[in-house]
């Protein structure tokens, strides 16, 4: 299983960057809802990595926070 870190830098700052699952429906394993989206135009997916804990630990020395996780990283 793998998961994702969306960040999206064309939202509002109080918006901060987001771990999914790699089957969620805002992941599709990395690529995001919408296929034809000029990729890199608002955000970008970083990633994949094997495990959740992998995930929180690059979201944690990057964006120097506690992670914040959709909720089908717990489903």
């Amino acid at each position: 299983m793998n998961y994702y870190i969306y960040e999206n830098w064309q939202r509002e700052s109080a918006l901060r960057p987001i771990i999914h699952k790699w089957d969620c429906g805002h992941c599709h394993m990395g690529f995001g809802k919408r296929a034809n989206a000029k990729k890199g135009a608002n955000g970008v997916w970083i990633g994949p990595f094997d495990k959740v804990e992998y995930a929180r630990a690059y979201y944690v020395m990057k964006f120097g926070d506690e992670s914040n996780e959709c909720n089908c990283v717990n489903h």
